[in-house]
């Protein structure tokens, strides 16, 4: 008769994200939580989803001409 009311058994092992958190994104160069209406960093003025390697990598790997082995 008190299935329903245990706090102790009653823990659910898949929780949603909080809602507040929903949205925020870490800035790539100085790593600051931006909330999701700004699309650029409130730090250092970095746009959203500016990342500091991938723009390099293409190139490096298509330039590359030395066959190892």
């Amino acid at each position: 008769h008190g299935d329903k009311k245990s706090p102790q058994v009653t823990a659910p092992k898949r929780q949603p994200k909080p809602s507040s958190d929903e949205g925020y994104w870490d800035c790539s160069v100085c790593t600051f939580r931006n909330s999701a209406e700004a699309f650029k960093c409130m730090m250092c003025d970095v746009r959203k989803g500016t990342s500091t390697r991938e723009e390099k990598a293409g190139s490096l790997t298509s330039n590359w001409s030395s066959p190892i082995g």
